[in-house]
């Protein structure tokens, strides 16, 4: 070990388990630079510098690193994972209900914003005729990437999680009862 604690050149030769900053950053698929961002905001230091003063990580760095870039993925905030992996002792359930609150509070606000769409939708009236112009609608899916296939998993998810508002897109497309029931009954036969 070196005097700051860190292992010492001997401890640091190929498979010795330590990583350098761009080492670590090649195995987790994270960049140097938020590597060294996470050690300028506390979240994941170095367990020591080489002799020449490099980074060194350990094995249980990686682990953390691993915990962190996962929390992050969820959406959580980087404050948050720091009080987290520093009181690890109250365990992550507190801090992965709370990030489940959040995002019901999310998915009530976007149902929120869907309806005020629709209601502007409907207000300019822009979709009339909307029904015989479908093709380019389509077309324009397409284009974006979109295949038949991925219009029928947007169609089943948007009726899943809000049924009300799907229909209503429905009706103002220009479909009438029975070419609701015809769609619902084709992604309830399909799922």
């Amino acid at each position: 070990m070196t005097e700051t604690g860190g292992p010492s050149a001997e401890t640091r030769r190929p498979g010795s388990g330590f990583y350098t900053v761009g080492a670590l950053g090649a195995r987790c698929g994270i960049s140097r630079s938020a590597l060294l961002y996470y050690d300028a905001a506390g979240l994941l230091s170095p367990s020591g510098r080489s002799a020449s003063g490099y980074r060194l990580y350990s094995e249980e760095d990686r682990m953390r690193l691993e915990r962190i870039m996962a929390y992050r993925s969820l959406g959580i905030a980087l404050d948050r994972i720091r009080r987290y992996l520093d009181a690890p002792e109250r365990g992550p359930v507190a801090l992965l209900l709370r990030r489940v609150f959040e995002i019901n509070t999310q998915i009530e606000d976007l149902r929120g914003q869907q309806r005020l769409l629709l209601d502007l939708v409907e207000d300019e009236g822009s979709l009339e005729g909307a029904r015989g112009r479908l093709h380019e609608l389509g077309d324009l899916g397409r284009e974006s990437g979109l295949d038949p296939a991925r219009y029928a998993e947007l169609h089943a998810s948007f009726e899943r999680n809000s049924p009300d508002s799907h229909r209503r897109l429905l009706a103002l497309l220009g479909f009438n009862e029975a070419d609701i029931r015809e769609l619902l009954e084709s992604l309830e036969k399909n799922a």
